[in-house]
């Protein structure tokens, strides 16, 4: 017999804050305490939290991404291709295509602004 509420305190105790902390996020505070921490968060922390992310409601996950791509854009171009060669490589080996696609999606350019 499967243990839903186990499974998801086991879970969360293998995602990092930022994850526990979007995943948790239902007000409008939350939202925007959630998108603080993407855009505080060292580049290094979010590659590894960039399968997670993409599994957040699209809602989060666009908030996510939106903050991401402006952060990416303002890198050196060097830096960029190394991001994007290393974003690849974790969308490489994603649990599925839907995952990995949200994944290189944070590497588009934004064609909302």
């Amino acid at each position: 017999m499967a243990w839903p509420l186990l499974d998801e305190l086991q879970m969360d105790d293998l995602d990092s804050t930022l994850i526990r902390t979007g995943r948790k996020a239902t007000s409008f505070a939350d939202m925007v305490a959630f998108t603080q921490d993407v855009h505080d968060r060292p580049f290094e922390k979010l590659l590894v939290d960039l399968p997670q992310i993409a599994r957040l409601s699209d809602t989060k996950f666009n908030l996510a991404t939106k903050v991401l791509r402006r952060r990416f854009s303002s890198q050196a171009s060097h830096e960029q291709t190394r991001l994007r060669e290393i974003g690849g490589e974790i969308a490489a080996n994603a649990s599925s295509d839907w995952i990995a696609g949200r994944i290189r999606s944070i590497f588009e350019p934004d064609t909302d602004e």
